[in-house]
C-alpha cells in the first residue's frame, strides 16, 4: 500500500479506493475514479473534479500490485486494498497501524505522515524535471499554483539550467567564440 501511494502520489482515500479495474498494466496507468471518504468505508467521488485522474503507472509499483494480487485477490467489488474480511481499510486504520508499522520497519522519523509521500511524489518529480503543470495534474490539483507554492523551493537551480542550456544551444553555432575564458 505505500509503495502504490507513494508511487502514484495518491491521497489516503484515492488509495483506498482503488480497484483492480482501474489499474491498467498493459497501457501503464492507474485510473483514479473514487475515494473511501474519510470516517467511512463507503466509495464516493473524489475530492474535487480535478482529482478524477489517469496517472502514469511506474514499473515499481506495477511490481508491487502484481506482489500483492498474487497474495491477496481483490475483493468482490475490485477493491484491491482490503481487511481480512472484505472491507475497504479506514483512513485512521492505515494511518495508525499500516502506515505506521511501515515507517517503523523504515527506520523512519515518527513524524512522517502518509501524506508526505505525495510530497516526495511531487518533489520526485520535479527534480527529474517534470513541470508544474504536469505535476499538478499527477496529483489531481485543480491547478498549478499550489504545487509552485508549496514545491517551488525545491526545484532545481534555475540559473544553473539556465546557463546550461544556452551553452548547450549554442555550443555548434559558428560565430559564437567557444573558449574565450571569462571575458565577454
Amino acid at each position: 500500500m505505500v509503495v502504490t501511494q507513494a508511487g502514484l502520489g495518491l491521497r489516503i482515500g484515492e488509495l483506498l479506493g482503488l480497484r483492480r479495474v482501474d489499474v491498467d498494466f498493459d497501457r501503464q496507468t492507474v485510473r483514479v475514479e473514487f475515494q473511501i471518504a474519510p470516517a467511512s468505508k463507503v466509495r464516493s467521488d473524489p475530492k474535487t473534479r480535478r482529482s478524477r485522474r489517469t496517472v502514469p503507472l511506474p514499473q515499481v509499483v506495477a511490481d508491487a500490485l502484481t506482489k500483492h494480487l498474487a497474495k491477496y485477490p481483490a475483493a468482490e467489488d475490485g477493491t484491491l486494498f482490503t481487511t481480512r474480511f472484505g472491507a475497504p481499510y479506514s483512513h485512521n486504520y492505515y494511518g495508525t497501524v499500516i502506515f505506521r508499522a511501515a515507517v517503523r520497519r523504515a527506520g523512519l522519523p515518527k513524524t512522517v505522515t502518509s501524506h508526505d509521500l505525495r510530497h516526495h511524489y511531487a518533489s520526485v518529480l520535479l527534480a527529474q524535471g517534470e513541470s508544474v503543470i504536469a505535476v499538478a495534474e499527477r496529483l489531481g490539483h485543480e491547478n498549478a499554483n499550489l504545487v509552485l507554492s508549496t514545491y517551488g523551493h525545491l526545484m532545481p537551480d534555475s540559473e544553473a539550467r539556465t546557463r546550461k542550456a544556452i551553452d548547450d544551444a549554442w555550443s555548434c553555432a559558428p560565430d559564437v567564440p567557444q573558449d574565450v575564458g571569462h571575458n565577454p
